[in-house]
């Protein structure tokens, strides 16, 4: 099981069955559909606010805060105290990290007058990371519950 070596490195491979479930119970209090779920919303969100749209609901302190989402509260707690040396959590954690830095950028992007500039920044770095924290979360889901 590849997915296994790429989330939890080399040692993944001799201990699969003790990490499967050190991961099923780290991921007990994390929705991960929800919160792939939520990670691919916060684009059309973003992209709603540039356009004038303040019924978007965009809270600036939460968003450029990392750990104030429901993943990043699993993040920086749960999942870092029983995943937090495994090469699949800090990809996770780093991009989760870099989502959240570059949607604050764009907000100031926006508050700056640079509209054209924070759409870019949506339809590149944004998505990109937006991207990785979905990929990074279905590798986890593959983990927890093997296919």
């Amino acid at each position: 099981m590849a997915f296994f070596r790429r989330f939890f490195g080399a040692e993944g491979a001799v201990r699969d069955s003790q990490l499967q479930a050190a991961a099923a119970g780290a991921a007990q209090s994390l929705d991960i559909d929800a919160a792939v779920l939520a990670h691919q919303q916060w684009k059309q969100r973003l992209l709603a606010h540039l356009a004038g749209h303040p019924e978007a609901g965009l809270d600036v302190e939460r968003i450029c805060s990392d750990d104030r989402c429901d993943l990043g509260r699993w993040i920086h707690g749960q999942g870092r105290a029983r995943l937090g040396t495994f090469p699949g959590f800090t990809a996770l954690r780093s991009h989760h990290r870099m989502f959240h830095h570059v949607a604050c950028n764009v907000l100031a992007l926006e508050k700056a007058g640079k509209r054209v500039d924070a759409r870019r920044m949506v339809a590149d770095q944004f998505e990109a990371y937006s991207d990785r924290v979905t990929e990074d979360l279905q590798l986890l889901q593959q983990v927890v519950n093997p296919p």
